[in-house]
């Protein structure tokens, strides 16, 4: 298999992008509760990987 460095850059600005969304969602939703708020809705078993990735960098741009 050969990594393409394109593909997995494009892939981490997504990444970005989404996280502060959700960051921006919850912190306009919750205040200062958000991180905790993200860390609730972290715990739930049917998240996706990508899911969990987007959640767990959205905690830590809190």
């Amino acid at each position: 298999m050969i990594l393409n460095p394109f593909r997995l850059y494009r892939r981490w600005q997504r990444l970005e992008r989404e996280a502060l969304e959700e960051a921006q969602l919850a912190r306009r939703r919750h205040g200062d509760e958000a991180a905790w708020a993200l860390k609730v809705k972290l715990a739930d078993p049917q998240l996706t990987r990508w899911g969990r990735k987007v959640l767990k960098r959205a905690v830590q741009l809190l």
